[in-house]
């Protein structure tokens, strides 16, 4: 092998790895109630979901008749439309009909944010704004919700009960997945975006991690890890 050729491949290597670095941007997972960068969302008189680390790393949502959601603002993702993630659950709940109100349990659930445009709000969205500003959720915008459990067929989609103009519900898992083993997700959230509300995406400004089990009334836990955005790979 000649010099030239020695000092090139570690270079070639190196930037390789830079490139694929660069493709990726990593969501630091919640890390409890002194980290500033999620905000952890509660329903007062409803137990709370309780989210903790465990010791690989992984974010353990247990959840105990109660809700919880953790949120956090995404910065410098409009280059990244593939959002990755692994989750697994611990104990299922009931399969539950996400698609009514008083039906949406489920022991974990991913959801992205979109903001609206100027055109599309109202002084309905202010006051909107102003109250969930109270207790930590984003403004209004469009959200898409990515869970796992209930009666519905994995890739089923349809609109969120508590959010019928502006929220959709996929279904990436249904009730029937195994206990304790992880499950890797890739979805292009710009693309559900279009198919769901039928219009170009806007880049995503939040995202959020919930379990939800008021309504059975029964104990659920499940864990999240790895999630990150992602850009598409490009052609050649």
């Amino acid at each position: 092998m000649n010099p030239i050729t020695k000092i090139a491949i570690p270079f070639m290597v190196t930037l390789a790895l830079m490139a694929k670095a660069s493709a990726t941007v990593q969501i630091p997972l919640y890390g409890g109630v002194n980290d500033e960068t999620w905000q952890n969302i509660t329903i007062p008189g409803v137990n709370q979901t309780i989210f903790t680390k465990s010791t690989n790393g992984a974010l353990i949502a247990d959840s105990m008749a109660g809700f919880g959601m953790v949120v956090r603002e995404l910065e410098q993702v409009e280059d990244y439309p593939i959002l990755r993630w692994r989750w697994r659950i611990e104990r299922h709940l009931p399969p539950t009909d996400a698609s009514k109100k008083g039906g949406d349990d489920r022991p974990i659930a991913v959801h992205v944010w979109f903001p609206m445009a100027d055109s599309e709000t109202s002084i309905w969205t202010s006051i909107g704004d102003t109250l969930s500003g109270l207790i930590g959720l984003p403004p209004s915008g469009r959200v898409i919700t990515y869970m796992c459990g209930g009666k519905h067929k994995a890739g089923t989609s349809f609109r969120n009960p508590h959010l019928p103009d502006r929220g959709m519900i996929v279904i990436r898992r249904d009730n029937k997945v195994p206990i304790s083993q992880w499950m890797t997700e890739e979805i292009d959230v710009a693309a559900d975006y279009q198919r769901l509300f039928g219009t170009s995406a806007p880049t995503p400004s939040h995202i959020a991690i919930s379990a939800d089990t008021d309504d059975t009334g029964l104990k659920s836990r499940a864990a999240i890890a790895d999630i990150s955005f992602v850009a598409k790979p490009k052609k050649l």
